[in-house]
């Protein structure tokens, strides 16, 4: 009789344990509507969604990421100026403002950097990446969201710098 009882707990202890799930997998699992809401306003069509990943973005990470963007920005932007340089002047005006845009940018984040007020824990932004499938073809996605794990962030250096945000 003990073993028997002994046994259906284990049983149930296992059971329960298989069902318990991990604060990475409920977050993944909270991130769904927010990838089928970002899908949607990307007008993207599929099938199904999968979240593969929930990583933090700390506000030392978030620097790194717009600074590596704005870097390749401006790496596209040097390439059409001198292109541009050869012909048409107007666009090569153009480029050049905002190639200096950029690298006042840069520079403002690189700043931001250099004083050593930005930490490198806590959550800024959660970067959530995944896979969408339309039938056999499957093609990954990534979105930011803010902590409040409600309302997705759309990366803009230029426009809204996370950095300067009261809290």
């Amino acid at each position: 009789m003990k073993r028997s009882i002994f046994y259906f707990a284990a049983i149930g202890l296992l059971f329960f344990a298989s069902c318990h799930r991990t604060p990475e997998e409920r977050l993944q699992r909270a991130m769904m509507p927010l990838a089928k809401a970002y899908l949607d306003t990307c007008k993207v069509s599929y099938d199904s969604v999968r979240v593969d990943c929930v990583d933090t973005i700390t506000e030392l990470s978030y620097a790194n990421l717009n600074i590596e963007l704005l870097t390749n920005m401006e790496a596209n932007y040097e390439m059409q100026y001198e292109e541009a340089l050869v012909e048409d002047t107007a666009k090569a005006k153009y480029l050049r403002l905002y190639l200096g845009d950029i690298r006042r940018t840069i520079d403002d984040f690189q700043d931001l950097m250099e004083t050593g007020d930005l930490k490198n824990t806590g959550v800024l932004l959660y970067m959530v990446t995944g896979v969408l499938s339309k039938g056999e073809e499957k093609e990954n996605f990534m979105f930011l969201v803010r902590p409040d794990k409600k309302t997705l962030h759309t990366l803009d250096p230029f426009g809204n710098n996370l950095l300067y945000e009261e809290e």
